[in-house]
């Protein structure tokens, strides 16, 4: 069941539209549940007012086609109470209620909390532990107690400690049910015997945690644990950036109007750009939007050409040396010679007037530990983001460097080259590549066999 988004508009107002979106694409994709005004639909920048009117609007927009889980849960008994009941008389089929917060009572205190809601709210009753939000957990001690109440009939745990978990459904025996709340979890929590899930990346990815329980179900735990590891990144996105605003973008980028979030979520400083490209991209492996086209890498790079564009001019350069090497990940493009000639002044050209976007850097195995001989390199296709240029001058230049210092090992460069000549690295790559690991060991491939044909 996901943990629904509530949708604002620019104004700070419910957008209905945007709801009934939301809503409409998670039926459609299967979903057994939806619950309105938890954690993720932002209840607590919500008035008393505006969570009747969300859970209103969820009842119209549902119409009866799934079971609604109202997240009813406040500060206060005596409101939550009344809370409840509003729901369970509008037509919802359970409430959701987080343990008191802010103010943090002894156990007695949570148990009577429970036990009154259980008892006045006129709904079947779902405990919600969120340590991370109520200063400390619910004492499992206190959940098989109220599990003995008649209305009581689960316990969301959104701890994400697995062992907690386990000590949940082995002390409850299935006397009520255990409901996964973090996602990153929810294998681990249905393999252990969790049942339900109330996740907000089940906004946007319902139908692959439906499907990752029915393999479980059908003991196919390799297939299972595949597809978790594919949900796994966007699963840590959206509870690392606050569950709402990741999801909400990952919705609108589907063409959903999941709207803004509410201060202070809503900020610049929530969701950089780079964030967002990496939501989009764990949103295409995940087949949930289209791929973009990206060009490919060039083949074929000249590397005085690429020089040229720099407004660097090696032609006729006596005592240069050039090379060039790609694979399916990576091409290079290599000029070498004496620092002496042309190539000395163009070398420290291109690290102290760097073209923007096309920025060189020095090629160093790890802080402080430059290669030898001095290399450069520069990437071909501009940078555009932060997220980009962590993978050019982070997984490229590695495994660029761990080409020229096994070529060093190897003995293969010439002594005198590592003190006289200095080496020039234009590099092409698809700056949207995900497997960090797959491009060092494709840069480290291609610069080999550039340098095999600089040093033969």
């Amino acid at each position: 069941m996901p943990a629904l988004v509530t949708p604002f508009s620019r104004d700070g107002d419910i957008n209905e539209d945007g709801f009934k979106q939301v809503i409409e694409y998670v039926i459609s994709k299967g979903v057994t549940g939806v619950v309105p005004a938890g954690t993720t639909g932002e209840f607590s920048y919500m008035r008393t007012e505006e969570r009747k009117k969300l859970l209103k609007l969820t009842v119209e927009f549902v119409d009866g086609r799934v079971p609604i889980v109202a997240g009813t849960g406040m500060h206060s008994t005596k409101a939550t109470v009344e809370l409840t009941k509003y729901a369970a008389d509008l037509g919802c089929d359970a409430a959701l209620v987080i343990s008191p917060y802010y103010l943090r009572p002894a156990d007695k205190g949570y148990y009577e909390h429970y036990a009154a809601i259980a008892s006045k709210g006129n709904l079947p009753l779902i405990l919600y532990n969120i340590p991370q939000c109520t200063l400390g957990p619910l004492n499992s001690n206190v959940v098989e107690d109220l599990a003995n109440l008649d209305n009581v009939v689960g316990i969301k745990d959104s701890s994400g400690n697995v062992p907690y978990l386990l000590e949940l459904i082995q002390k409850l025996g299935g006397k009520i049910e255990v409901l996964c709340g973090a996602d990153e979890v929810f294998l681990s929590a249905v393999v252990a015997g969790s049942n339900a899930a109330i996740m907000a990346s089940a906004n946007v990815i319902p139908h692959i945690w439906l499907k990752i329980m029915k393999l479980v179900r059908e003991n196919k735990l390799e297939d299972a644990a595949k597809l978790q590891r594919e949900a796994q990144t966007f699963a840590r996105m959206v509870l690392k950036y606050g569950a709402a605003p990741p999801v909400k973008a990952a919705l609108r980028m589907m063409g959903i109007k999941a709207g803004r979030s509410r201060m202070p979520l809503n900020t610049g400083g929530t969701l950089t750009t780079e964030v967002k490209d990496d939501i989009r991209l764990e949103l295409e492996k995940l087949g949930v939007i289209d791929k973009h086209m990206h060009e490919p890498i060039q083949k074929e790079i000249q590397i005085l050409e690429v020089l040229e564009n720099q407004g660097i001019s090696l032609e006729h350069s006596e005592g240069l040396l050039t090379s060039q090497a790609s694979n399916e990940t990576v091409s290079v493009g290599i000029v070498a010679g004496p620092k002496t000639g042309t190539i000395g002044p163009a070398f420290v050209k291109l690290l102290t007037m760097a073209k923007n976007g096309h920025e060189a850097l020095s090629i160093i195995l790890e802080p402080n530990l430059p290669v030898k001989p001095s290399s450069l390199m520069l990437p071909t296709r501009r940078i555009t983001s932060m997220r980009q240029a962590s993978l050019f001058y982070g997984p490229v230049q590695s495994g660029a460097a761990k080409a020229v210092a096994s070529f060093l090992e190897s003995g293969k460069i010439p002594e005198k080259s590592l003190t006289e000549d200095v080496a020039i690295m234009a590099l092409d790559i698809d700056l949207e590549s995900r497997n960090r690991r797959e491009v060092v060991a494709a840069s480290q491939q291609a610069v080999e066999t550039a340098l095999a044909g600089i040093w033969r």
